[in-house]
């Protein structure tokens, strides 16, 4: 588990090598650069990984810039990475924004893992 500020960051080591991170609390300017850092580790150890963001509680732009780089990054690396955010503090964003269409959003967690591990 990593705390900074007020989002924690519990990661589940998942079949297939698949890094799943249960997100919670506010990705704000000041929760952000956590964030930034954990996605950091795992495009750096070319690590296919879900982002699960239904416990955030605020998602402000910053966030959004993190989870926009975070979708450029993979692609230059081709890795595949998944999107769970069904909470209004997430999904509002991302809709009000246009970046929903944009990113890897899937439904749910199961949902996400299957689009990550798939061939």
């Amino acid at each position: 588990m990593h705390i900074s500020n007020d989002v924690r960051i519990d990661t589940e080591q998942r079949q297939g090598g698949i890094m799943l991170a249960r997100t919670a609390g506010e990705i704000d300017a000041l929760g952000a650069p956590r964030l930034r850092e954990f996605v950091g580790d795992q495009l750096t150890a070319d690590r296919r990984f879900v982002l699960d963001l239904d416990e955030v509680t605020f998602l402000g732009s910053a966030g959004l810039q993190v989870l926009l780089d975070t979708d450029q990054a993979a692609a230059r690396q081709h890795l595949r990475w998944a999107l769970v955010g069904n909470s209004r503090a997430v999904a509002r964003p991302l809709e009000v924004t246009g970046l929903a269409p944009r990113l890897p959003l899937q439904p749910t967690v199961p949902a996400a893992l299957e689009v990550v591990s798939a061939p």
